[in-house]
């Protein structure tokens, strides 16, 4: 049996995001709720960044979000899950590269050097 999803593009401000997550988040149980509240944090500071977000509810209570760069939607998105207290998160993309040729392989090279020297900020 197929799990029903229900997604909703939060709106670009902070605040107006913040209250839809809010009203989303009370039909939790008190114990998601509480657990969610960081992963709603998260959404409200990408917001801010001027990304666009989307709440992601599972039936079985599981959120998510997927997070785009609107002006860059070929890049694809980017999902933020939680683990189940709330405390730490999963960050997740895929990108399908085309190595059979040398410029592929630049690239494939190109976009984990970017992803992991991002990361890891400036060297000390």
């Amino acid at each position: 049996m197929a799990q029903r999803v229900y997604k909703t593009l939060l709106k670009p401000g902070p605040d107006d995001a913040r209250a839809q997550l809010e009203e989303l988040a009370l039909r939790l149980e008190p114990g998601e709720y509480a657990a969610g509240e960081r992963l709603r944090a998260v959404a409200a500071e990408l917001v801010g960044r001027g990304l666009e977000v989307t709440a992601v509810d599972y039936r079985d209570g599981s959120p998510e979000l997927e997070v785009v760069l609107a002006s860059a939607r070929r890049v694809g998105s980017v999902t933020v899950d939680r683990d189940g207290n709330g405390r730490g998160c999963q960050i997740s993309w895929e990108e399908w590269v085309n190595i059979a040729d040398e410029a592929g392989v630049r690239r494939a090279a190109d976009i984990v050097d970017a992803v992991l020297r991002g990361v890891a900020g400036p060297a000390r």
